[in-house]
């Protein structure tokens, strides 16, 4: 672009956030009863030559630990939840069964799992990634849990097992260094000196029953890492090592530990997500493109150790979520799977309960809104859409005001999920699209939003698309959809403004010309 043409675009931006500003803010009288109208502005151009990601069926899923995970079946309405998570095409849910009961599971389950699990599938899909034992350093207990899975499930249903848990965090562990030398070791000491041998021979006594002619390969998740922050040296050397037993790459994400000081607001800092991502796109560069192996986020969530109390279960989760999972995907993630404990935690986004000793319908939580958001703009097939480029009325308001922008990979729509971070200040999000025709001239606000003067922190009054969901997914509310109409703009192509309240989130839809009229019929937002 010529230092010219740089000037006219300019002058053309600071144009039209000055009319987003005023026409949204009109547009919230009308359709949101006089809400704040909007304090700062962004605008995004999106390039439609030059597509990003794709992201994968089964990205979403769900990480629980070995104890109650049979009750996945058994909790009134639980199966309910998980159809409605896939009910927009996107795939079965992944359901990754450890944590750190992984490694204190020196039993072998019975059919009192398999059989819920067997049926879980079957009603559902859904694909199981197993934790066995490693810390023991016990190869007759992990054979015998790998073989009751494989007896007990359909194979179909097993996506990989995952060997122990989060080995760069074990303590006072019985090891064996590399040169046969037996020792106690922790973290750094025995990730250097023991780890990888010890994973090698518990993948390979696990595969080769008989001889290296019986050995099956690629059946593991490996390293199953505690956090991002992995070297990519290090994935290099664990898959150089272990790669012919490994199917796929793990790690966990974070963002604090419970013991840290945490707010709503602090929670949905941009920055240090920005440097996690950076690392985490290193790392799956070294396990997809060097060794061929994807990578999988198999553990996440806002705090770990269970949550915080006023962070992890407030709507700023359901932010957190949505965004993180965008995040991971935009880094060639292949899923993401939300930790819920043994489902009672702070943090979970499904929660089990009793009354009387009976089981009851499960509850849902903030962080349920943002899974249940991202599958509605996922759906069945979507890809990023790169080299967005966003220009901001002032350069702090920029971290605030977050664009992702899909495309749908069968029908052409364009999807925007729109997320405003800022906790007081209404916002007006100006989308550019450079392509001049093809589009409707209207697209679909479905907005994710919570009642009440402070919603980061709101933990009810949470509503997407006008519906709230109760116990056991019970809805309640009015299916409420918004127009935004589009327009031309003097550079070319589309625009379209979009108004933030505060602490918000919207999923924008613009189909092709000839969808307009089944966008505005479709039931399900």
């Amino acid at each position: 672009m010529t230092p010219t043409q740089q000037r006219t675009t300019q002058i053309w931006i600071m144009m039209l956030l000055g009319l987003s500003a005023a026409s949204s803010g009109a547009s919230q009288q009308q359709q949101q009863q006089q809400q704040q109208a909007p304090a700062f502005s962004t605008v995004t151009m999106l390039d439609m030559d030059r597509p990003g990601k794709t992201i994968p069926q089964s990205f979403m899923g769900f990480s629980h630990e070995w104890p109650y995970v049979e009750e996945l079946y058994t909790i009134p309405k639980y199966m309910d939840i998980i159809k409605l998570l896939q009910s927009f095409g996107s795939g079965p849910l992944v359901l990754r069964v450890g944590g750190g009961s992984t490694d204190k599971l020196v039993s072998v389950p019975g059919p009192e799992v398999w059989q819920p699990l067997s049926k879980l599938h079957a009603a559902t899909g859904m694909k199981y990634i197993l934790g066995l034992n490693f810390v023991q350093g016990d190869v007759a207990l992990s054979r015998r849990q790998m073989d009751a899975a494989k007896a007990g499930l359909p194979a179909k249903s097993i996506m990989s097992f995952e060997i122990g848990n989060e080995p760069d965090y074990y303590f006072d562990k019985p090891s064996t260094h590399w040169n046969g030398t037996k020792l106690i070791a922790s973290f750094n000491d025995y990730l250097s000196c023991c780890f990888h041998t010890e994973w090698y021979a518990m993948a390979e006594a696990l595969s080769c029953r008989s001889g290296p002619e019986s050995c099956e390969y690629n059946q593991f998740t490996g390293p199953v890492w505690g956090h991002l922050n992995l070297r990519n040296t290090t994935m290099d050397w664990f898959l150089q090592t272990n790669g012919k037993w490994v199917e796929m790459s793990s790690v966990h994400w974070y963002k604090a530990t419970s013991q840290m000081y945490n707010t709503p607001v602090s929670l949905l800092d941009e920055e240090p997500i920005r440097a996690e991502m950076v690392n985490l796109a290193e790392i799956v560069r070294v396990s997809e493109q060097v060794y061929g192996k994807p990578l999988r986020v198999a553990e996440m969530n806002t705090i770990s150790n269970s949550g915080r109390e006023g962070v992890s279960n407030v709507f700023a989760a359901a932010l957190w979520t949505l965004d993180a999972s965008l995040e991971v995907a935009a880094a060639g993630g292949v899923g993401v799977n939300f930790h819920q404990g043994a489902g009672q935690n702070l943090y979970a986004a499904v929660i089990r309960w009793y009354s009387n000793g009976s089981l009851q319908p499960a509850q849902l939580r903030p962080p349920f809104y943002g899974m249940l958001m991202f599958q509605m703009a996922v759906r069945g097939g979507s890809r990023l859409m790169g080299q967005q480029v966003t220009y901001a009325s002032s350069a702090s308001n920029s971290k605030f005001l977050k664009v992702w922008a899909l495309q749908d990979v069968t029908t052409g729509e364009l999807r925007w999920v729109v997320i405003n971070k800022d906790p007081t200040r209404a916002a007006a999000a100006v989308l550019w699209v450079n392509r001049p025709s093809g589009y409707a001239r209207e697209a679909a606000v479905i907005r994710l939003v919570a009642a009440g003067p402070d919603p980061l922190a709101a933990v009810s009054g949470i509503s997407i698309g006008g519906i709230t969901y109760g116990v056991g997914g019970a809805r309640s509310g009015t299916r409420r959809v918004e127009a935004a109409r589009t327009m031309a703009n003097a550079r070319g192509g589309q625009t379209l403004s979009v108004a933030m309240p505060a602490g918000s989130a919207a999923l924008v839809r613009l189909p092709p010309a000839k969808d307009q009229a089944a966008l505005r019929t479709a039931s399900s937002g």
